[in-house]
Parts: structure tokens; C-alpha cells; sequence
């Protein structure tokens, strides 16, 4: 079958007409809640393998990141499905916003008392099996429940939550750095928190009454096939390279100032949370710039691809210089350029989606553009640091970010 582009009101055909309200906000809050522990424990993560392996911590990471990666990228297309089908006197995405934070709680906290790695690998896929519970029906908020024309002001909202939430939890991360367990024993408990307030604050209509498609084996197989929808694929192409690029430094910021800058563990812990610092304030200033005037002029891409271009001249500077100074430069303009990106490409995802009756599907398989480059990063990252060195890593990352910006010039239905 060819692969097609809807006429532009299919995708649009079961959006709701209220207005933003209140909703707006909480998904702030929602995705501060979920964004701050998870961004700490890419910090505590590594700083626990180097506890219990430093000879090995890059292999023991790059194993325990693919493992989760793979286990979420998964879990959350299907329970994406799940949720599309789930008919309750309480909606259908809530029940599992609420649930799924307190699965990965449970399995974090147990990750604190373990040393033995097999154990550990375990409960992170458990971990990021919880995560995609709450995420993959989050997601399907946006284009559920958001006007087209109020896309940008609440996907600027979510993209500052996750923005200020990643840099703040780059600055509590670092300052568990030493003593990462006991990071991983209570941050964790923050994202059940977040949603259990999300739920009972934004409620969703009963649907028993609304039908559903029959839930079985082969639907949700089905669920893992893109649909063939050529502007769907572009964004999903475009998503995942830049993200892609983006893990490829972040995920190991911890490595790059002590193996390639050369500082020591506490001086590390205290960059990253200087860092986040940085980081926080250029990504807001991002967001608040170009979430509203992307409404404002009614023009998506051009923003997105602009700020692709700027994230890959933020990543030069590593390339050519192991100094703090290239770093933070990085964090800087980078930090900008992914604030632009994240605020506008929410709003562009969410007005590629080819079907209103599997959004929470189609959404789980977009945020393949999330977590398929944490399972690609660590192997590649790793294989290339091991023989060569760091800077062919960012090297690389900037070529990513690049071709990220150019595949969406071809998307039509969305401007």
C-alpha cells in the first residue's frame, strides 16, 4: 500500500472545542512531574554503575540504558493501545495516568537496596515499563483535548515543564551524585505524585458507552506498525534524529566531563548542576519565544527546523575543545535551540496524527522517536568512545542534528 497523505481536517475530525483552561497548566505540572526524577536518574544512574563496576561503568550503563529503552519503547505503544480501547466511568487515558507512577516507584526504590547488576537491569525495565504506563495516554492528552489553534500555547507549556524540570533534575542529580541510592529511593516517588494530582484535577468524561474496537492479540500487533502516512514518518524521522543526537552527549555527560574534560567525581556532580542551571534558563527563554509565536504566525516547521541547525552549531564546539567553557556552550545555545524545538515540534506531532480514533497508539509509536535513541546512543556512543574517543561522537551528533532539520521540509500538512 502507498503511503498517503490525509486530507488536511482527517486528522482533526474528534478535536475537542473547549477551551485550554485550567488543562493548560496541569500539563505543565504533569510533565515537571514526570520530566525532574527522570532527568536526575540520568545522572544517578551512571554514578551507581560506577559504584558497582567503575572499570566497567561504560558497558554496564550502555547494557542497563538499551534494556529499559527497549522495554519502554514497547510498553509504550502497547499500553498506548490499551488506552485507546479502555472504556471507564473515568475515561480512558486517566486510569492509567494514575497507576503507572507507582509501579515504576516500587521498582526504583528496590533499586536502591541491590547491588547485584542482573537485579538492577530487571527492575529498570520494570522501572521504564511503569513510566510508559503513565506516558504513553499523557501524550495522548495534547491532540485529545487541545484546540489546533491553542496547539502551540500548550505544547510551549509542556515543553517548558520539561524543559526547567530536565535542568533542575540535572541539578538535584548532582547533588546525589555521591550517594545516588538514596536518590533513586525517593525522587522517583515524585512522578506518582504528579499524576495522581493530573487525574483528579482534569477529569475525563465515563465512555462506557462509546464503542471500541475488539481487544485482542492481533490489534495490538498491529499497534506496532506505523501508519503509512508519509507526513507521520517525516515527523517521526525528524523527532528521532534530533533526539538521537541529543543523547548521544547527554546521556553521557557524566563520562565527558570526567574521561574527556578531566575532572574529578565532585567537581563533575557540581558542573552538572551548574548545568542545569544553564541549561534552564536558555530552554525557557527557547520555549517562551517560539511556543507562542509558532500560534502567532501559524508556522510550525520553520521554527523546528531552525532550531535543529542552531543544536547542531551548539554541539561544535565539543568537537574542537575537551575544555568546561565548550561545555557549557553547549548547554547554553543548545539549551536554547532544544527549548525552540520542544515547544514547536509537540504542536506538529500532534497535527500529523492520521487517526483520532488511535491517537494514544500513534502517540506511543512517536515517542519511538524518544526512546529508540537511548537504546542506539549507548551502543554507538559506547563503541566509538571504547575505540576512537569522544569528539568523533560529537562529530556525529552534529551531522544528526543537521539531516533532523531537512527531512521535514517535505511535510505538507503541516506549515
Amino acid at each position: 500500500m502507498a503511503i498517503t497523505s490525509p486530507a488536511p481536517n482527517q486528522s482533526q475530525t474528534a478535536r475537542p472545542t473547549h477551551r485550554l483552561g485550567r488543562l493548560g497548566p496541569l500539563l505543565f505540572l504533569a510533565h515537571v512531574g514526570w520530566m525532574l526524577p527522570l532527568a536526575a536518574t540520568g545522572t544517578l544512574i551512571p554514578a551507581l554503575m560506577i559504584e558497582i563496576n567503575e572499570a566497567q561503568k561504560v558497558a554496564l550503563y550502555g547494557t542497563l540504558a538499551v534494556a529499559g529503552s527497549v522495554a519502554s519503547m514497547l510498553a509504550t505503544i502497547v499500553f498506548g493501545a490499551l488506552s485507546d480501547r479502555t472504556r471507564s466511568r473515568f475515561g480512558r487515558r486517566n486510569p492509567w495516568i494514575a497507576t503507572g507512577g507507582i509501579l515504576l516507584g516500587v521498582a526504583a526504590t528496590l533499586m536502591s537496596f541491590t547491588g547485584n547488576f542482573a537485579l538492577l537491569v530487571a527492575l529498570w525495565v520494570i522501572f521504564q515499563i511503569g513510566l510508559a504506563v503513565v506516558l504513553a495516554p499523557l501524550f495522548a492528552v495534547l491532540p485529545e483535548r487541545v484546540r489546533p489553534e491553542n496547539l502551540g500555547k500548550a505544547s510551549t507549556l509542556i515543553g517548558l515543564g520539561q524543559l526547567l524540570a530536565q535542568s533542575a533534575g540535572a541539578v538535584v542529580g548532582g547533588a546525589f551524585v555521591t550517594v545516588p541510592r538514596e536518590g533513586l529511593r525517593w525522587l522517583p516517588w515524585l512522578i506518582a505524585i504528579a499524576m495522581v494530582v493530573f487525574v483528579l484535577l482534569s477529569k475525563e468524561q465515563d465512555n462506557r458507552s462509546v464503542a471500541r474496537e475488539p481487544l485482542s492479540l492481533i490489534a495490538l500487533l498491529r499497534g506496532f506498525v506505523p501508519p503509512k502516512d508519509r507526513d507521520f514518518l517525516l515527523a517521526l524521522g525528524g523527532r528521532f534524529l534530533l533526539m538521537l543526537s541529543f543523547m548521544m552527549v547527554l546521556l553521557y555527560q557524566l563520562f565527558v566531563l570526567t574521561d574527556y574534560i578531566g575532572l574529578d567525581m565532585k567537581e563533575a556532580g557540581a558542573v552538572i548542576g551548574t548545568g542545569g542551571l544553564v541549561m534552564a534558563a536558555a530552554s525557557g527563554l527557547g520555549t517562551l519565544i517560539a511556543g507562542p509565536l509558532s500560534d502567532r504566525i501559524k508556522r510550525r516547521k520553520p521554527i523546528v527546523i531552525a532550531a535543529s541547525l542552531v543544536f547542531a552549531a551548539a554541539e561544535l564546539p565539543l568537537v574542537f575543545s575537551a575544555e568546561l567553557p565548550a561545555f557549557y556552550a553547549f548547554l547554553a545555545v543548545g539549551g536554547f535551540a532544544y527549548g525552540m524545538y520542544i515547544a514547536v515540534d509537540q504542536a506538529l506531532l500532534a497535527q500529523v496524527l492520521p487517526d483520532a480514533e488511535n491517537q494514544g497508539k500513534d502517540m506511543g509509536i512517536l515517542n519511538i522517536a524518544n526512546t529508540g535513541p537511548q537504546i542506539i546512543a549507548p551502543i554507538v556512543a559506547g563503541v566509538i568512545v571504547s575505540a576512537i574517543g569522544f569528539q568523533l561522537v560529537f562529530g556525529i551528533a552534529v551531522v544528526l542534528a543537521v539531516v533532523a532539520g531537512l527531512v521535514l521540509i517535505p511535510i505538507r500538512r503541516v506549515k
